[in-house]
């Protein structure tokens, strides 16, 4: 019996922009129209995100472990919830914007550029995450730099292996916390630098600010009455905005204080 195989990676992204890659799908198609659903979560990577962030994956319950959860013939939570149905009445419509012929919700989901609000998990096609290089510093000049490069295989779920060390599945969340700390330090001295350098440059009337970003007043009212009410998180309330969660929480304040 003929098979097409479509594969996943669900993934989820933190303060910082690094890409935390949770769990793999595996989608099969048969040809007498059955079908199966295969997902993979990586625990390893999933041990690096706070409760706060993660809360687990709709429909599974991770607490048993298991390497594959298996659904034949039954579309997961997971995706039935961020996908449309077969019976939907713009389906035709959501699949020529995707450049889709027939419904596959795993390959609408990694097309689209809808997002799914409710706990901002999205799918995007696999790759490569192993990193090999002899030593640390043919990753870059600065350690904010090598911080960051490592930072990113890590949370991919990808192995990096040096002349002198491996990071795996084994040691993964205790060479997160110690890079982590390092990109943390780092960062919040550029960031001093910066604030500095902006101060200085006030004083002598060379520095002006950049131009507010502009968002609809009644949009971002909205979302602060969603946000207080706890029906949305400050990232998921930024997505809509189509802004940065640092900007909506720095607008925030700013009403607060109105």
């Amino acid at each position: 019996m003929r098979e097409i195989v479509t594969r996943g990676t669900v993934c989820l992204d933190d303060e910082y922009g690094f890409t935390y890659c949770i769990a793999e799908i595996r989608y099969t198609e048969r040809e007498d129209e059955s079908f199966r659903y295969e997902i993979s979560p990586h625990y390893s990577v999933i041990g690096l995100l706070t409760e706060r962030d993660f809360q687990g994956i709709p429909g599974l319950d991770l607490s048993l472990r298991k390497k594959t959860y298996v659904r034949e013939n039954i579309v997961p939570v997971f995706i039935s919830e961020r996908s449309p149905g077969e019976n939907r009445e713009d389906l035709w419509e959501l699949l020529e914007a995707c450049d889709m012929q027939y419904l596959n919700r795993l390959e609408w989901l990694m097309r689209t550029k809808t997002r799914y609000s409710g706990d901002g998990m999205y799918v995007r096609r696999p790759e490569d995450k192993e990193l090999q290089v002899s030593t640390l510093d043919e990753l870059g000049n600065r350690s904010s730099v090598i911080s960051r490069k490592v930072l990113e295989t890590i949370c991919a779920g990808g192995k990096i292996v040096t002349k002198d060390f491996v990071i795996d599945d084994d040691n993964r969340k205790s060479y997160f916390e110690l890079f982590m700390a390092l990109y943390r330090t780092e960062r919040a001295y550029l960031d001093g630098r910066r604030r500095d350098g902006i101060r200085k440059s006030s004083e002598y009337g060379n520095y002006k600010g950049r131009s507010r970003i502009r968002i609809n007043k009644m949009d971002l009212v909205n979302m602060f009455y969603e946000y207080e009410a706890g029906t949305i998180s400050g990232r998921e309330a930024a997505h809509k905005l189509e802004i940065s969660p640092s900007t909506f929480y720095r607008r925030y304040r700013e009403y607060q204080g109105r």
